[in-house]
């Protein structure tokens, strides 16, 4: 058994308590048995152990009673139960007794024989076990409950998960770089993703004029920059805006209105469509190769997707969990289901087991010594990255 029942047995004649010490220790019943003689050395080792079942003489002498000591015992084991070993049982009180935890009495007065005794002893075991399972359980939920709720804590503020590093800080960051190195009017890029997107939400749209940045979401496939892409086959192209205002199959978004033409870039990463920059009124430049700009352009887009991808599945996960981790409306709850609810919901992110494992590191490291720690921990990252990279020849990022 990986948590053995502890059994405090207290008696004062000596030789009472090596047989009962002795039947107790071959009975097979994966328990530990701690000895006493009197009550203060019982006190002493519940002061220092976990105890489940008290096995009480009820003379112990020094006007000392059994229950007495079961009152005493209660303070430090409120869970305790007894079992009262007796030749006055007529004298305890039956209904203070139960209520402070006896639920067997033994006489010796009688012929207590071992098989009397350790059936009453397996008997009482029987129905501590699965209580105390449960509520070994239940502590170990309220502190999953607590270091899931900290954990999603660190995932909001956690330095892996800032705003910096978003798809649509990601976006705003094309745009301003796609302003700067061509004259137009404004860029605009369409947020796909490798998943595409979901048709009832719509497609996340990020705009620039210059000044501003502006996020809006739009129907996609009713767009112009969808019907160019769907003909474009993955190379740029310039349409003419005009020829497409009075067509019913397709709709101008505001900031295409009154505009000449745009330049459409499908963003490709790994053969997979994840987004489309368009350019409103270009001016014409030869000089910049748009193929390789559309590929650094979809590799950040995927970069940046997966990151958010990873932060809402783990927040997904993590409130998943909470739920679960709630007694109140799980009456049919164990670790076992638990564990496993858990478990698939983290396969079907593709997160893996390493980058868990990571994250729970940092939220110790920033439970134990706080943001200073994770700030020093980001520059030793940043160094082995210089590290690694220079060791295979490539230029750290």
């Amino acid at each position: 058994m990986n948590n053995p029942d502890n059994v405090l047995l207290v008696e004062d004649e000596p030789g009472v308590l090596q047989t009962f010490a002795e039947w107790l220790e071959s009975s097979g019943f994966g328990i530990n048995v701690h000895k006493a003689k009197d009550a203060e050395s019982a006190l002493k080792i519940a002061s220092e152990n976990q105890l489940d079942l008290a096995i009480l003489d009820w003379n112990l002498g020094a006007g000392l009673n059994g229950l007495d000591l079961l009152e005493d015992l209660f303070i430090f084991h409120p869970d305790i139960v007894a079992i009262l070993v007796t030749g006055y049982a007529n004298q305890a009180t039956p209904l203070h007794a139960m209520r402070i935890g006896v639920r067997d009495y033994l006489d010796k007065s009688q012929d207590l024989t071992r098989d009397k005794f350790l059936g009453s002893v397996l008997n009482q075991l029987k129905k501590i076990r699965p209580i105390k399972s449960q509520r070994a359980f239940q502590k170990k939920l309220e502190a999953f409950k607590v270091m899931v709720s900290k954990s999603l804590e660190m995932i909001d503020s956690n330095t892996a998960f800032k705003n910096e590093n978003s798809l649509e800080s990601t976006s705003h960051k094309i745009l301003k770089v796609a302003f700067e190195m061509q004259s137009m009017k404004i860029a605009a890029l369409y947020q796909i993703g490798f998943a595409g997107f979901d048709p009832s939400a719509g497609c996340l749209l990020a705009t620039y004029d210059g000044i501003t940045f502006n996020s809006s979401r739009v129907d996609f496939g009713s767009s112009v920059a969808s019907s160019a892409c769907n003909q474009s086959s993955g190379i740029a192209m310039k349409v003419d805006i005009s020829k497409f205002s009075n067509r019913d199959l397709f709709v101008l978004q505001p900031f295409e209105a009154n505009a000449r033409c745009a330049l459409f870039l499908p963003l490709k990463h790994q053969e997979e469509l994840v987004g489309i920059l368009e350019l409103v009124d270009p001016v014409d430049s030869g000089s910049i190769k748009f193929a390789d700009l559309c590929g650094i352009y979809a590799e950040l887009i995927s970069i940046a997707n997966a990151r958010d991808k990873a932060k809402n599945q783990l927040i997904m996960i993590m409130e998943k969990a909470l739920k679960l981790a709630d007694p109140l409306n799980n009456d049919n709850l164990s670790a076992k289901s638990l564990g496993e609810t858990i478990n698939n919901a983290i396969e079907g992110t593709g997160i893996s087991s390493e980058e868990i494992e990571f994250l729970s590191q940092v939220r110790i490291l920033q439970n134990r010594f706080g943001n200073t720690a994770l700030n020093s921990s980001t520059e030793l990252l940043k160094t082995v990255e210089k590290m690694l990279a220079s060791s295979f020849g490539e230029a750290s990022k």
